[in-house]
């Protein structure tokens, strides 16, 4: 009898044994979250993390003004795009011109008693101007300040000529934004340029230019073939 009543305590100790291990297992759960980046297009994707945990990382264009913006881009990777229109944007300093054009001289007959008929003028010129492009409104403002190189007519050597001519007012884009037209809001004069090349901080153009100027005390109005090489002043 002794030992029957032995075996109930023994039985009734361990049952009390095990519900306490169950309650303090029950009061300190196991934590089983896993942290990593959950985003399968990230770099680091880790597919068995079930908390994301901020670290991913996704390469793409970081820049809001790019074509390809990717909002979710956590590292530039060199990859933006821009429009044509947005790269216009800004001031740009002319570093480089060549230019050509014609000047009709007969009116020196009545002068040396013969005919000279049309002179050619061409030549090279540094720091010949700026424009200003704005390509939210589509407008601009330019400035083209040089002096010819001297040039030759028969034997005498004419000296250089200045040519000053300012300009503003709407631009456009044409032909898959290979072609930019500028349109004077004042005399209503249209110039033509191709875009060579552009990028952020560099233009190159060949063009036509309109501008009137004084020779002698004659006006003449020049068609000028021009190439353009133009920098983006730093802000």
């Amino acid at each position: 009898m002794k030992q029957y009543l032995y075996l109930i305590i023994i039985t009734f100790t361990l049952m009390l044994s095990f519900n306490s291990c169950d309650k303090e297992e029950d009061n300190n759960p196991v934590n089983s979250d896993v942290f990593g980046c959950t985003n399968s297009e990230a770099l680091n994707y880790n597919p068995n993390a079930t908390s994301d945990d901020g670290s991913c990382i996704i390469l793409g264009c970081t820049d809001a003004n790019a074509i390809n913006y990717n909002p979710e881009a956590t590292d530039d990777d060199n990859s933006c795009e821009y429009s044509v229109s947005s790269m216009l944007e800004g001031n740009w300093d002319i570093i480089l011109m060549d230019y050509e054009t014609e000047v009709d001289l007969s009116f020196l007959e009545d002068l040396i008693g013969f005919n000279l008929g049309t002179q050619a003028i061409s030549g090279q010129a540094e720091d010949a101007g700026f424009w200003v492009i704005n390509s939210n409104n589509m407008t601009y403002t330019s400035q083209l300040d040089f002096d010819t190189e001297p040039f030759t007519i028969l034997t005498f050597e004419a000296p250089s000529i200045p040519f000053s001519d300012s300009s503003s007012g709407t631009w456009e884009l044409y032909n898959n934004d290979s072609d930019l037209v500028l349109t004077d809001n004042q005399s209503g004069e249209v110039s033509e340029y191709e875009i060579v090349s552009i990028s952020n901080s560099n233009l190159f153009l060949n063009g036509t230019v309109n501008i009137s100027q004084e020779i002698m005390g004659a006006s003449f109005d020049f068609v000028i073939d021009v190439q353009l090489q133009l920098e983006k002043a730093l802000d």
